[in-house]
């Protein structure tokens, strides 16, 4: 086998688990994030990965934060053994919006 065979290989090297394929494919799953029983479930295994995927979910339906929304408020609950994060968003049009997030995998 050539040095180059290893990387031109189709299938995935050793150690690459599902878990960590799916953190990196899907950062989020779960609900719309209307209401607590319809939170996002944010998959991520620290705080750096996850609260840019909870900017990402919401840019993903409301285009550029600090341009066509912002952040009013955020607040973190503990219910029975989930963490949720709150947020209340502004849009440019002045519409005040509020996201549910599951952030138990990293949170708490």
């Amino acid at each position: 086998m050539r040095f180059l065979d290893a990387f031109r290989q189709k299938k995935p090297r050793g150690g690459f688990n599902s878990a960590v394929a799916k953190e990196f494919s899907q950062p989020w799953s779960g609900g719309d994030g209307i209401d607590m029983e319809r939170a996002v479930v944010i998959h991520a295994r620290s705080w750096r990965k996850g609260l840019p995927a909870e900017y990402a979910y919401i840019s993903s339906l409301h285009g550029l934060r600090g341009h066509d929304w912002f952040i009013d408020s955020q607040e973190t609950r503990h219910v029975d053994d989930r963490n949720y994060e709150i947020w209340i968003i502004k849009t440019d049009d002045g519409a005040k919006l509020r996201y549910y997030f599951d952030v138990t995998s990293f949170h708490g």
